[in-house]
């Protein structure tokens, strides 16, 4: 690669233009140096201080430029090109291909070297994070399989996802996003198994785009949806490095970001919520049983308010008679209607669940307990709510737990649902019903229909959906991914 040429090769007049694009920022180092051999030889190294490995920068590129012994026909391109191949000693050195590339390597922790007399500067890999561990998952623990989940750094993260595929089909590439942040993402797919449309797609939406931070990667989800009112997740997120060597291996592409813990994965389908990792470390028996769990959990906290206030309001005749005269004791003496009712334990759930999430863990499990305990029993005693509702909102709050990736979901359908109950009893629950299957019916996630997997229509398809078949049973990926190189488990005896 021949070198860049944007410096005047002056030192004095490059390193002023340098001190100027780094104006005001005390943590930028300008350092002069001087080879002991040749004093022609001199320039500056530039780094950010907080962001380097001070012994890396002396070891590799202070002390080789100091007491190498410089020919004297080195000089110009020919003496930064030999610097940069046999002087500077570091895993990664390069030329910059401009005053902004330059800044961006400083302010990402790679030491820059400008010579005198050279019309161009070298940066040099040197680079040390303060991050957080590798540590377990906090929002998908498991009893069994791996304990590791990513952190902030997207170097560790791609390593984590290295070590769990070990192949060179596996493919990284970065790109950078934010006008003012500079943020670096990673595209991470297995070649022959991501469909090359998808991955166009995705390529065509990240460029689709100008935006001036980008800090999480739920900024970039948002941007890059195909549904962005929904409020249907149609991109996946994970922190645990295993999910997303699964998916990949399923045809699907990963997207990391720098500075955030989470990846993203698309496309991303409607069961997918319903899954766990825990599905693929248990007993397929165990675990076919615990998805079951997750698909009524979801109905029943989705349906029960809206059919409850539907029947007591406009069915009574459909309720038992002991049932509907116990209820009706209950209720004798609560001032508010039921439908006001239900709305009120329904909000004070979810303000005592937020008030749990957003305390400090002792302080959040104690208000939990409080607001659940003491706060239920009291209002129940002051004949303010019934105890049928209370019930029945507690039974609504425990089945949501069962399906965290649709907490947000739950509530907003869990709302409509109730609202069309009221209003229309049955009928309106119904009306609501049609609804939401209509809503996901029409989404699609990266060119991929939202209920593909519940509308397959082969066998070998239907085995990772309601229920988790055995991994002996399971010799196809899904096909709505990749319909070529489909074959992922062949026994010895059928290739005989």
């Amino acid at each position: 690669m021949s070198a860049p040429m944007f410096f005047t090769g002056d030192l004095s007049r490059d390193i002023e233009t340098v001190r100027e694009k780094f104006q005001f920022d005390d943590t930028v180092k300008f350092r002069k140096f001087e080879n002991h051999h040749n004093p022609n030889v001199c320039g500056y190294i530039i780094f950010t201080e907080v962001l380097v490995n001070n012994a890396v920068i002396d070891e590799n590129v202070v002390r080789p430029l100091l007491r190498f012994v410089f020919p004297k026909e080195w000089q110009g391109a020919k003496l930064a090109e030999l610097t940069k191949h046999r002087v500077v000693q570091a895993d990664e050195t390069d030329y910059v291909k401009d005053l902004d590339d330059l800044a961006l390597h400083v302010l990402i922790g790679d030491t820059i070297v400008l010579l005198n007399g050279c019309q161009c500067a070298i940066y040099a890999n040197s680079k040390r994070y303060s991050v957080r561990g590798i540590s377990l998952p906090e929002t998908e623990n498991t009893v069994n399989g791996p304990k590791e989940s990513f952190n902030e750094l997207i170097v560790n993260n791609i390593s984590l996802v290295r070590r769990k595929v070990l192949n060179p089909k596996l493919k990284f590439q970065f790109v950078t996003l934010g006008r003012v942040s500079k943020t670096r993402i990673c595209i991470s797919y297995i070649e022959g198994l991501a469909n090359e449309a998808t991955l166009n797609e995705l390529k065509r939406r990240l460029s689709s785009f100008e935006i001036d931070s980008l800090l999480d990667v739920t900024y970039l989800s948002e941007l890059i949806k195909d549904a962005p009112h929904s409020p249907f997740k149609t991109i996946g997120s994970t922190e645990r490095p295993d999910v997303v060597a699964a998916k990949l291996l399923e045809g699907r592409i990963a997207i990391l970001c720098d500075g955030t813990p989470f990846v993203l994965t698309v496309p991303f389908l409607f069961l997918e919520n319903f899954q766990a990792s825990e599905d693929y470390y248990s007993h397929y028996f165990y675990a076919s049983f615990t998805r079951a769990l997750r698909f009524v959990a979801f109905f029943l906290t989705v349906s029960l308010p809206a059919l409850y206030i539907a029947l007591i309001c406009y069915h009574k005749e459909m309720i038992p008679k002991n049932l509907l005269l116990s209820i009706a004791k209950s209720r004798s003496g609560v001032p508010f209607p039921a439908v006001v009712e239900m709305l009120l334990l329904l909000l004070l759930f979810d303000l005592i669940r937020e008030a749990g999430i957003r305390l400090p863990k002792p302080i959040g499990f104690t208000i939990s307990m409080v607001g659940a305990v003491v706060l239920g029993q009291s209002i129940v005693s002051a004949r303010i709510v019934s105890a049928e509702m209370i019930i029945l909102v507690a039974l609504c709050g425990i089945t949501s737990f069962l399906t965290p990736k649709l907490d947000q979901e739950i509530i907003i359908f869990r709302l409509i649902f109730l609202l069309f109950g009221a209003t229309l009893g049955i009928y309106g629950y119904a009306i609501a019903v049609l609804i939401f299957l209509l809503h996901i019916s029409s989404l699609h996630s990266f060119g991929i229909e939202y209920l593909s997997y519940l509308t397959a229509d082969k066998k070998q398809q239907a085995k990772d959906v309601f229920v988790r078949a055995p991994w002996w049973m399971m010799r196809t990926r899904p096909w709505v991914f990749q319909k070529t190189n489909i074959t992922r488990l062949k026994r010895r005896e059928d290739s005989k």
